[in-house]
């Protein structure tokens, strides 16, 4: 919880912005169609074996957004999220658990009858924590998923931006989430 309040206000402020943005549009027009959607997720990381990710055994998490429909089977996006990484203790220097805060904006394409698969692609920033380095960094991901009903599960490939230091190797991993999705 810690990590959670020591994230910059800018990052906060952004996301809660763009959700509140989000849902007064998608209010407008979402009384006779399902034009906006919120959800959560909650979520498993497994670490990519090069760069600064393979000082970690795996990533536990969550995260929340919404959607407002643009035309026909396509919605713009935002997500802010929260997920700490444990480190593989047999890494030197050891690098301590790390706190990764997204804050994404993107794309989600429904396909088939009634939206049951989608694509997604989503960019933004991020504020990444251990104990040898923080700041913020680029971040994006891009996945497919599935619903049933208000029932979601998806897999994401997720990656955040090099920093001078960072070992050579993608700072990647592979998302595993599953969670709730509304329609308005």
């Amino acid at each position: 919880m810690k990590h959670i309040l020591s994230i910059p206000q800018k990052i906060w402020r952004s996301g809660l912005l763009a959700l509140i943005l989000a849902f007064g549009l998608g209010m407008q027009s979402a009384h006779s169609q399902k034009l906006f959607f919120i959800f959560g997720h909650l979520a498993y990381e497994n670490p990519g074996n090069s760069g600064i990710m393979q000082n970690y055994k795996y990533g536990i998490g969550g995260e929340a957004g919404a959607g407002i429909k643009l035309f026909h089977k396509t919605y713009a996006t935002g997500t802010i999220g929260y997920s700490s990484f444990a480190q593989d203790k047999s890494v030197s220097p050891r690098p301590g658990r790390m706190s990764y805060v997204p804050v994404r904006f993107g794309l989600r394409q429904n396909f088939l009858p009634l939206n049951l698969l989608f694509l997604h692609a989503d960019v933004g920033t991020a504020s990444v924590k251990n104990d040898l380095a923080s700041g913020s960094r680029f971040t994006g991901s891009f996945g497919v998923g599935g619903k049933l009903g208000p029932l979601e599960a998806q897999i994401d490939y997720e990656l955040i931006g090099k920093k001078n230091g960072d070992p050579s190797g993608a700072n990647g991993w592979v998302g595993f989430k599953a969670g709730w999705r509304f329609g308005l």
